[in-house]
C-alpha cells in the first residue's frame, strides 16, 4: 500500500484528521491521527536521527503492524508529518501589495525552518530524499509543487495588480525566493534573522518588476 493513502484509500497526512467518523473508517482515522501526532512529538523531542517505528508505535499506543500498514518506514513517517505542515507556510489569500506578500511567505518558511519541527525533518530527509527514488517523488509531488503553487498565485496576483512583469517565471521566482533559505540552512549556516526576508526580497524585486 502506498504509504500515502490509509486504510480506506484516502489520503493520509493532512487529512487524517478530518476523516474521524463512526465505525470502522473513524477508529482508523483516529489511530492514524495518533500516529502522526505521536512522530511529530518524538521528531520535536529527539529529532530524525533518533525516530524509530517502535518508538512511535509505543508513544501512539498502536501495534507496529499498524504503522507499517500505512508507512514503509520511519522516512514515510516523518514525511507524512511534513506533508501535515505544509499548510502552514502558504499566506494566502493576498491581501497586500505583492513585496510586502512575497516578504511575508520567505518570512514564514525561514521561521519554520528554524524553529519549528519542520526544519529536523527537512535536516533528516534531506539525505534520504536524495537516495530513495520514490520518496523523492512523493517528496516533489506534494511539498514542491505545493510551495511552487503558493508563489505562482502570488506571482500571478501580483500580475494582475500591475506589480510584477507579465513574463515573470513563477520556478524561476521559487527558486530565487527559497534557494538562499535552503542554503543557509543545510550549507552555510548563515543566520535566518528577523530581517532576512526583508533584504532578500529588497534585493531581487528589480528584477521581478515591470521595467
Amino acid at each position: 500500500m502506498n504509504f500515502l493513502q490509509g486504510v480506506d484509500g484516502s489520503p493520509a497526512g493532512a487529512d487524517a484528521g478530518h476523516r474521524a467518523g463512526s465505525g470502522h473508517s473513524g477508529r482508523r482515522a483516529r489511530s492514524e491521527q495518533k500516529i502522526l501526532d505521536a512522530t511529530r512529538e518524538l521528531l520535536g523531542e529527539e529529532g530524525f536521527a533518533s525516530l524509530t517505528v517502535e518508538g512511535v508505535a509505543a508513544r501512539a499506543g498502536v501495534a507496529k503492524t499498524t504503522i507499517y500498514r500505512r508507512y514503509r518506514s520511519r522516512n514515510d513517517l516523518a514525511l507524512a508529518v511534513l506533508l501535515d505542515m505544509v499548510g502552514d507556510v502558504s499566506t494566502r489569500p493576498y491581501a497586500e501589495e505583492t513585496e510586502t506578500e512575497l516578504t511575508k511567505l520567505v518570512d514564514r518558511t525561514a521561521e519554520l525552518m528554524r524553529t519549528s519541527v519542520m526544519g529536523r525533518i527537512m535536516k533528516g530527509l534531506v539525505s534520504e530524499v536524495a537516495a530513495d527514488p520514490e520518496l523523492a517523488q512523493v517528496y516533489r509531488e506534494r511539498v514542491v509543487s505545493h510551495r511552487l503553487a503558493d508563489v505562482r498565485a502570488l506571482v500571478e496576483h501580483g500580475i494582475s495588480r500591475g506589480e510584477l512583469r507579465a513574463d515573470l517565471d513563477a520556478e524561476m521566482v521559487t527558486d530565487l525566493l527559497l534557494g538562499p533559505i535552503y542554503y543557509r540552512f543545510f550549507l552555510s549556516g548563515a543566520p535566518l534573522d528577523e530581517g532576512f526576508a526583508k533584504r532578500l526580497v529588497t534585493t531581487l524585486l528589480p528584477a521581478f518588476t515591470p521595467r
